[in-house]
């Protein structure tokens, strides 16, 4: 018999938000699920491992995930690798009986993705896809307001995650930059996260009328050391091509006849990291972006020719808001704080013995789909329909 503790694979950047979302909520859960404990850190890097299992209280640091998945007391798994481990570890995870919550991308293409919705269809285990941007409580808000019908029909999307990671072209060559590790480039890392949200905003795409691909930094130093995420290192003299991409755009066709605007960028300067959307409806138009997290603004049609936006602050009317330490009208929100209320979602879904119905492994499986139709735009240059297996499956999610 499973046990339900709590072990955490990969000890790089996400995986420290993955431990801040579960000890931010162990109280929430300790009673309601028996045994629950912070037990396992695993990286093959010995150092990362010890560093975040000693800051967020975890009781050990190992290096072998095999044996992470073997260990009978722990029930319930985070998997923060590079993204070619993905599909690997998820479906070992499943097939082990463990709860199992993957980060982004679920895999590299639909064909891997629906391999793992398979394995999870199977399993009665909760499992999930991060999907943590669909819970922050503006973007949340707009999704019920869209659903009652606020908006009217929908009539464009225009959605964009703009990074600046990568416009350093001495930041060190790594997985992220080879296509056959990483997958596709800012589409994948980046636009997967745009995409969901799309979906989760919007409804399901089912063409591709056109994309572009572009890589404006075609090579990369290899790094002298260890690298870490995003950060900078001493560089060797030896240079890889990078051969996926810095930049992709697309133009969305949904089922409901909306169409949809898509842009993911890697070296978008200034940008930080930012994810900002607007949807207009026959009645209306909302918009957001993370720049300013703890607001959106709709604009309801008045007739005027001239119909004003107005700003809609956090509240404690909002979801989500009741898991913030400070639920009051226009405090801001942090990043950690949203990838909690992914954790949450996923503790109570184990604790309540439900499947995941927000941020599934379905979820996923169809953004791979969507995000495969748009690579295929681009190297085809012509359209590309949305090939949706999933559609066609039985599904636990309600």
């Amino acid at each position: 018999m499973t046990g339900n503790a709590i072990a955490i694979i990969g000890a790089g950047m996400i995986g420290a938000a993955h431990a801040f979302g579960y000890r931010s909520n162990f109280g929430r859960f300790s009673e309601r699920i028996a045994g629950l404990r912070l037990k396992t850190v695993c990286d093959g890097n010995d150092l990362l491992a010890s560093n975040l299992a000693r800051t967020w209280g975890f009781e050990e640091a190992v290096a072998d995930w095999a044996g992470v998945l073997a260990d009978p007391e722990v029930g319930i798994v985070s998997i923060c690798l590079p993204n070619f481990l993905h599909v690997e570890v998820t479906r070992a995870a499943l097939a082990a009986g463990k709860h199992v919550i993957c980060e982004k991308p679920l895999a590299l293409n639909a064909k891997d993705a629906l391999s793992v919705y398979r394995d999870a269809e199977r399993s009665k285990s909760v499992s999930a896809t991060v999907f943590n941007y669909r819970r922050i409580p503006a973007i949340a808000a707009i999704r019920d307001l869209i659903a009652a019908g606020e908006l009217g029909e929908l009539v464009n999307v225009s959605i964009q995650y703009q990074s600046e990671y990568a416009a350093d072209p001495n930041l060190p060559h790594s997985w992220r930059y080879e296509r056959d590790r990483a997958g596709p480039g800012a589409l994948l890392d980046l636009g997967t996260h745009a995409i969901d949200t799309a979906r989760f905003l919007c409804g399901e795409v089912c063409e591709v009328a056109g994309a572009i691909a572009s890589i404006s930094i075609k090579e990369r130093f290899l790094p002298a050391g260890t690298s870490i995420g995003h950060n900078k290192v001493g560089l060797s003299e030896k240079r890889l091509a990078v051969d996926n991409d810095d930049v992709m755009s697309a133009l969305l066709r949904f089922d409901s006849g909306c169409q949809g605007l898509f842009m993911a960028s890697r070296v978008a300067v200034g940008m930080g990291n930012t994810l900002s959307l607007f949807v207009t409806g026959t009645k209306g138009t909302v918009r957001y972006t993370s720049q300013t997290p703890a607001h959106f603004e709709i604009a309801r049609f008045d007739g005027s020719g001239q119909s004003p936006f107005s700003s809609v602050a956090n509240n404690p009317s909002l979801p989500y808001t009741h898991l913030l330490p400070v639920p009051h009208d226009g405090v801001a929100i942090g990043y950690a704080e949203v990838f909690g209320f992914m954790i949450y979602d996923f503790l109570d879904a184990i604790a309540s013995d439900k499947p995941m119905s927000n941020g599934s492994i379905l979820d996923g499986l169809r953004a791979a789909e969507i995000l495969d139709a748009i690579q295929e735009a681009a190297d085809t240059g012509k359209s590309a329909i949305v090939n949706r297996a999933s559609a066609q499956l039985a599904s636990r999610v309600a």
